[in-house]
């Protein structure tokens, strides 16, 4: 009897407050799975968003690195294409037959450093990694540039009082290479000068000849991609007709 009435004495709790509790859990249920959902979403964008911009950086170094070839290309070839004219040019005017091999025997050897220097490149847009890559030219190479340049007919002075490496050495070599190129096919000079000196923490490249005075203009497509070489290495670039003869460029590159 008494646990009847004690059964009898624990009542239930009011309806409202189960409906209250049940619509209380159903809210976090939909909270929980809204926020669930917002979270998922928002890590898939930033997901694509960090996929797009490793693209854009992709595409950025792939252009980057076609202009760096395409420069690379354009000194290589220009250089000795310009060089091959000039001697051949000189080769038809020649009547011994000693200065007539000589002539040949440069235009030979410009040929044959051309196109190493172009196989060089053309192997770095190879995907299969077969060729065989040689070493990019530098300072040790521009004694062998300066015979070359001799060999077309120009005086050519040398002096190198400096050392370099890595991307800065090939630097200094196609700005030499550029500007002997410019003297032999626009300068008509007679002499020129170059200089590779350090001064302080900077490495000037300097060359300068005595042929006619050049028309003030924009730069031509190899020295403007001397400007732009030496701006990527955070240096000064300078090219321009001299005062009274002759053309003056010069390159200022930080250590």
């Amino acid at each position: 009897m008494a646990a009847a009435v004690a059964a009898q004495g624990v009542l239930a709790p009011p309806l409202t407050t189960v409906v209250r509790d049940q619509l209380g859990l159903a809210l976090a249920i939909v909270v929980a799975a809204w926020a669930t959902g917002t979270a998922v979403y928002q890590r898939r964008r930033y997901t694509e968003q960090l996929a797009a911009q490793a693209e854009e950086r992709a595409r950025a170094r792939a252009m980057a690195e076609r202009l760096r070839i395409a420069r690379e290309l354009h000194d290589v070839i220009g250089h000795g294409l310009g060089t091959i004219a000039v001697q051949a040019g000189v080769a038809g005017h020649l009547g011994g037959a000693e200065e007539m091999r000589g002539a040949l025997t440069s235009i030979e050897e410009t040929s044959r450093s051309a196109l190493r220097e172009t196989r060089r490149l053309l192997g770095v847009l190879r995907e299969d990694g077969e060729a065989e890559l040689a070493p990019a030219p530098g300072l040790a190479d521009l004694g062998a540039l300066a015979e070359r340049t001799r060999a077309a007919g120009l005086e050519v002075e040398l002096k190198i009082d400096g050392e370099v490496e890595g991307e800065m050495e090939l630097t200094v070599y196609r700005i030499v290479q550029e500007a002997l190129t410019n003297v032999l096919k626009h300068a008509g000079a007679r002499h020129v000068r170059v200089r590779v000196e350090r001064q302080g923490d900077g490495l000037v490249v300097e060359v300068v000849d005595d042929g006619t005075r050049g028309p003030a203009g924009p730069y031509g497509h190899g020295l403007t991609g001397l400007r732009e070489r030496v701006r990527v290495l955070g240096g000064e670039f300078e090219a321009g007709a001299r005062p009274l003869r002759g053309f003056r460029v010069m390159a200022r590159l930080p250590l």
